[in-house]
């Protein structure tokens, strides 16, 4: 019998023969994990992917859609300038519409400390030659229509866009499949085998697969894979909330930050809309595993964050017991988390859009969705190929923002898996920074 499983971009996966050989193995079926099996594939190497839930069904898929430069760490920046040649083309390159809009991104003051943090990051944008600029209110105004409310100063990179997370991902495992990529739903990774030191085999839940370069793209469920390899990962996750809109006026093309809202108005009228940047932290036991690495930032950046103690930590406290979790099962678990979005985020964003867009009077939240979002201490990503296991490369640790970055992440790792070097540096993003002094204290966390 022949088992299909239906994606967004009408593309299935369908049941077919388990492979004994692969020339890289990818664990996570998110952006990074299917931008990279379509690169691979293109270049002629045989890609397998495996989930252990299905494609696109974490994060990937309920991300804001923003595709920004703007408002990164430095170190992310170059990758992003990268990375928007390839959102321009992609529509055409992958054959499906992803919602691709280059509207820009704008970024506006409410407060002094608002302003004066977007002046000091106009020194990020000089660095790189980016075409960010700073705007007056008239400015402001060319860009949004209708907002009302105080305005210093606004920050504003046009070449910035946006794009529909639903769909990217799922396009490209489509079209890395009929590459010759394979993709495996529902089939964790169990373990890495080595020989000398170098991988050799990846076990899945399906059978082990002998291959010599394998993948770790498995989101917020990262760590816990790179434990069986010896590998700590001070990586932790959060619950973050959005929201869409009935359609509604058109208000502006670019993606909008400010006034306490995140704001992606899509060609149809309708808006992904988020109270700010605020996430949730469902306190765990597991929470204590990495928390030397966050207390420095935690206080400073506190108003991002609403801790809770609710089902949660009864729930880590009783996987934890003995027994309730098979041992062969702990790298998968859990399995398909279905985070539940924060309810007191819609009527509150709510409320800030129609003050500050009166147009947006008639504006109902007809959707709701929480995403995990794994973090780590410095609010940069991992994307590495460390010594002490030859053959593995990681990416992961997106902090929130890595949508944007799927595209030439993707390409990175093919070329990494390639034979051949990043053609990007890739320093700062080196797992090693954690335990060799040379961190670097974030913008932002988010």
């Amino acid at each position: 019998m022949t088992t299909t499983y239906p994606l967004h971009a009408g593309f299935t996966v369908a049941d077919q023969p388990f492979p004994k050989h692969a020339d890289v193995v990818i664990a996570g079926a998110g952006i990074m994990g299917c931008a990279a099996a379509y690169y691979l594939a293109r270049r002629g190497l045989s890609a397998v992917v495996l989930d252990k839930s299905r494609i696109a069904g974490q994060q990937s898929s309920r991300a804001w859609g923003f595709v920004r430069q703007q408002g990164r760490e430095s170190a992310e920046v170059p990758l992003m300038m990268a990375s928007i040649p390839l959102w321009e083309t992609l529509e055409r390159e992958l054959n499906f519409d992803l919602e691709w809009r280059q509207g820009g991104c704008l970024y506006v003051a409410s407060s002094d400390d608002d302003w004066t943090s977007f002046q000091q990051w106009m020194d990020v944008a000089r660095e790189h030659g980016l075409d960010t600029r700073t705007l007056d209110r008239k400015q402001i105004d060319s860009v949004v229509t209708g907002m009302q409310g105080p305005a210093l100063g606004g920050l504003y990179t046009a070449s910035d866009g946006q794009a529909e997370p639903r769909r990217a991902a799922a396009a490209f495992a489509a079209r890395a499949a009929e590459a010759g990529a394979l993709f495996f739903e529902g089939c964790g990774v169990l373990g890495v085998e080595r020989a000398g030191g170098a991988i050799a085999g990846v076990v899945t839940e399906r059978g082990t697969i002998r291959t010599s370069r394998f993948i770790c793209a498995a989101g917020a469920s990262s760590w816990r894979l790179l434990k069986t390899l010896g590998l700590e990962l001070p990586q932790q996750a959060v619950r973050g909330t959005c929201m869409r809109t009935n359609p509604l006026p058109p208000v502006t093309a670019s993606t909008f930050w400010g006034h306490g809202l995140g704001v992606r108005q899509r060609a149809n009228g309708a808006i992904n809309l988020a109270d700010d940047m605020q996430v949730d932290v469902d306190m765990t036991f597991g929470h204590f595993r990495a928390l030397k690495w966050f207390v420095p930032e935690l206080w400073s950046q506190r108003q991002k964050f609403s801790f809770h103690l609710n089902g949660a930590c009864l729930r880590d406290l009783r996987d934890r017991l003995p027994g309730s979790v098979p041992q062969s099962e702990r790298v998968l678990h859990p399995r398909d988390p279905h985070p539940q979005p924060n309810v007191s985020h819609a009527p509150r964003a709510l409320a800030k859009l129609r003050s500050l867009f009166p147009a947006l009077k008639d504006a109902q939240v007809v959707e709701s969705w929480a995403g995990l979002i794994d973090v780590l201490p410095d609010g940069i990503p991992v994307i590495d190929a460390p010594p002490q296991v030859s053959g593995l490369t990681i990416a992961t640790g997106f902090c929130g923002h890595g949508f944007a970055m799927g595209p030439i992440v993707g390409k990175l790792l093919a070329e990494m898996n390639d034979g051949g070097q990043a053609s990007l540096d890739l320093s700062a993003f080196r797992l090693q920074r954690f335990f060799d002094g040379t961190m670097q204290r974030p913008r932002s966390m988010l």
